[in-house]
Parts: C-alpha cells; structure tokens; sequence
C-alpha cells in the first residue's frame, strides 16, 4: 500500500500527463491491430502456414491476459510510477526485438515478452486516471483516453497497410519506439513519486503461478479448441485445471490479508453490474473483425485495400461517439447514455442479421457504423459508473478486474464464434447438396459464407439483448447540468 496521503498530477503537468496516457493507451491498440493483416507476410517470409501464424497474433494476446492480474499488486508494492514506465519501456525493447527477429520463433518469443508488458501497463493507466486525477475531471480524463484507444483500434489496419506498401514488415515494430520514447518522457515528468511502505506482503508467487496459468489454459484451450476437437482430451484437460486454477485462486484472495487482486470490490454494487455488462459487450467486440472480412471478402469476393477503405466509415462513428459521449457526459446523461448506446448497437446489429450477396453496401456500412458509434457512446460512462463507484485505493484492483474479464470474455468468445462460423459455413455448404470439405471460391461456398455470418450476427443480437437488459438495472443519482 502507498501512503493514504492523497497524490494529485499538479496542475501544470496534467497536460503532459495525460499525453502519456494517450500514447500509451494507441500503442497497446496498436500492437494488438496492426498485426492481423500483415499475417499472409509473416508467412511467406517465415515459410510457415495459416496454423502457425497465428501464434503472432495468441503469443500477445495470450500473455495479455495471464499477465493483467499481477498488474495492481505490482503497482502497490513498487509505485504506479515505476511499474509504468518499467513496462511502457519493455514494450519498446520488444518492439525492437521484434524487428530484428529473424526467425519466427524470434518474432513469437518477443510477442509474447511485449504481451507480458502490456497486460502490466493497460490496467495500471486506467487505475492512475482515479489515481492521480481529481473526480471532477476523472470521466474527461477518461473519455479523451478511450477516444485515444479507439483511434489505435481503428487506424491500426489502415496504418499497417500503408507502411507494408511502403515498406517491409519490420516497420511495423520500429513505429512504436518513437511512441515509446514519448510516452517515457511524459511519464517521468508528470506521474507522481509515491513513498511506498512496506504493508504490501512480498509477492504471492503461489497465487500469480495459479492465476496467470490458469488464464492461460482457458485461452489456450479456447484458441486451440478447434484443431484439438472440443471433445478432445487436450481441449478439455487444459479447460478444467485452468478453471480449478482460477476458481481457488479467487478463494483464496478472500483470505488473504494483502491479496495479490481484491475481489473485494465486487461487493460494490454499481462495480458489479457495470463489470458484467462490460464482459458482455467484449463478447460482442472480439468478433466483429473476423465477420467482416469473412463477409466482404470470402462471401463478396472484395479485396483487402477495398474492404480497408469500406471499414473507415464504422470506425469514424467510433470516434464520434466517443467525441459525443464527452460533451453529453458531463450533462448528467451517465445512464441515458450507456442504454441509449447498447439499444444503438443492437439495432445496427439487427441490420447485419440477414446479409446477402447483393445487400447495399451503403445500408451495410450504416449498420456497422451504428453499431460501434453505440458501443463506443457506453463505453466510457460504463467504465466511469463502475471503476468511479470504488475507493480510490481500491481503484487500482478494479482497473485490473475489469481488464482481466474482458480480456477472458473477449478471447473466449472470439474462438466460440470462430469454430460455430466454421461449423455453420460447413453445415450450409452440405445443405446445398454438396459433399466434402467447402471449395473456397465456389458460389455455394460463397453464399454459405455469408449464411454463417448472418448466424453469428444473430448469437450476437441475443447477447446485446442481454446486455441491454441489464443497463436497466443501473441506478444513478441525477445530475447536475454543467456549462
């Protein structure tokens, strides 16, 4: 534990401050988007195939996960000024690595170092914003970073692809450590320097061994689950002792005097709802990127810089949420905002339902683009109800709850609707009277595609009638209208 002495960014240095917290927030998108679509180079340069590349992409996201846990007992016992900066700068060292890896086990290895960095650094920026940052100024502060976020998501790919038909695939890596530099140097001059005192207990090594594999088994079963088989031994081996690793060292934590993460703030009640509504939208995000380009590529037959060009419109509607939900915020709309966001999503994902070959492809973008602009208009109030309803010494272990969940969520999901795409695509193709494995390429093949996708929207729309559902149980005082 830190001193219980309030620390305050000084005023003069919140603008640097937050600097760090933008860049920090669009480099740890950006390491997450950028990669997928320079897949296909990965392996032609590294001659490996589809199966293997995809390690890139699971060997960040993977230790993503198992490292996010340990994020805020870190911060606690060496200061969220130490720990940041730590990690930030190893994010910059493997970036590095990567680029100069050369061999695919190099690239992987490096990955996953990075992975293990940013699930260090992506809660502790959001505990340092309840941190460090006046409650009055908390959900601006959140809302400029979660815009920030989601131009890392959304220029990503654009960004990826340009420099790769510029230039080779190393520059991918290189573009971050200007970033990192950065991010470095706003940090050392704006977060504050806690004293630390000695009440954090030395690490829980049996508790972190638990709880960062037991993350990893439930991925790697997930990620692995259809070339395993679901039946599988491996699949449902590595399942079961991951969830027995995760459920005793949830238990656990109930009896520990400083544990490693404080369940504890599930008690509060508004945390609770806003964290399981949080894990539901991952659900429905996780997803979205492998649907639309099965759909306007394998079912349409458009190619990569087309659909590249097609997917600017959804992301600017993410944006201007985010510009929307900052203005509206502050007007004591918390609640409207969140319900009137998810009810947005919903209906653009209703439009996305019943896709053909045919279908306009101007009504096709306005539903994606109604669908991220209201995920992104509840975002940011969600997050601010929740993590704002905590103690700000607890702020830091619900920082890292909510990270952990949706992380979980959004990988398990992921790999779910993955395999029942590949299961329906199949399913259809059979049902048009064809035999064997789908002939990708064939017009069968294509309108089977787009079938399973049409599938996989409406598991959607039923988890954002869910999510809907539960926003209704939001409670919030009314606020007063600010100018």
């Amino acid at each position: 534990m830190t001193n219980e002495t309030t620390v305050l960014v000084p005023k003069e240095h919140s603008k640097i401050f937050l600097l760090a917290i933008l860049l920090s927030g669009i480099v740890t998108m950006l390491n997450t988007s950028t990669v997928s679509i320079s897949l296909p180079t990965y392996m032609s340069v590294f001659h490996v195939d589809i199966n293997t590349v995809q390690w890139v992409v699971i060997g960040y996201m993977l230790p993503l996960g198992m490292a996010m846990p340990l994020s805020e007992y870190l911060c606690e016992r060496y200061s969220y000024r130490r720990v940041f900066m730590l990690g930030v700068l190893g994010i910059g060292l493997c970036s590095l690595g990567c680029a100069c890896s050369v061999n695919f086990f190099m690239l992987v290895a490096f990955r996953f170092l990075k992975g293990v960095c940013g699930g260090i650094v992506i809660p502790s920026t959001m505990a340092m914003l309840y941190r460090y940052i006046p409650k009055n100024k908390q959900s601006e502060y959140l809302g400029t970073s979660m815009l920030f976020q989601n131009l890392g998501v959304a220029l990503g790919p654009t960004v990826s692809g340009l420099l790769l038909q510029v230039s080779s695939w190393h520059i991918l890596f290189v573009f971050n450590i200007p970033l990192v530099a950065i991010i470095l140097w706003a940090a050392n001059k704006s977060i504050p320097a806690e004293t630390m005192t000695e009440e954090v207990d030395k690490i829980d090594f049996f508790g972190s061994i638990q709880v960062s594999m037991g993350s990893g088994l439930i991925m790697i079963a997930f990620s692995m689950a259809e070339s395993w088989g679901w039946t599988s031994l491996k699949f449902c081996g590595c399942l079961v002792v991951g969830i027995v690793l995760v459920v005793t060292f949830i238990l656990r934590q109930f009896h520990t005097k400083h544990p490693l993460l404080n369940f504890s703030v599930l008690k509060f009640k508004p945390f609770a709802l806003a964290f399981l509504v949080y894990c539901t939208i991952a659900i429905t995000l996780g997803i979205n990127a492998i649907l639309s380009q099965f759909y306007f590529q394998n079912g349409r037959g458009l190619s990569p810089a087309t659909v590249g060009l097609l997917l600017i419109a959804p992301s600017v509607a993410m944006l201007l949420g985010n510009l929307v939900t900052n203005y509206l915020h502050r007007r004591g709309l918390m609640k409207s905002l969140i319900i009137g966001g998810i009810g947005c999503a919903l209906l653009g994902n209703l439009g996305l339902c019943a896709l053909k070959m045919d279908s306009n492809l101007v009504f096709i973008m306005s539903c994606f683009a109604f669908r991220f602009f209201g995920i992104s208009l509840a975002q940011m109030p969600l997050t601010n109800y929740g993590i704002g309803s905590v103690p700000r010494e607890l702020s830091g272990h619900a920082s890292t709850l909510f990270n952990w969940g949706r992380q979980l969520m959004q990988t398990i999901s992921t790999n779910i609707l993955t395999v029942l795409l590949s299961y329906h695509l199949t399913r259809y193709y059979l049902e048009m009277g064809n035999s064997g494995t789908p002939k990708q390429g064939s017009m069968d093949y294509r309108l089977s595609a787009i079938q399973a996708v049409n599938t996989d929207y409406i598991y959607l729309a039923i988890v954002l009638v869910v999510t809907l559902i539960l926003t209704f149980f939001i409670e919030t005082k009314k606020q007063p209208a600010k100018s």
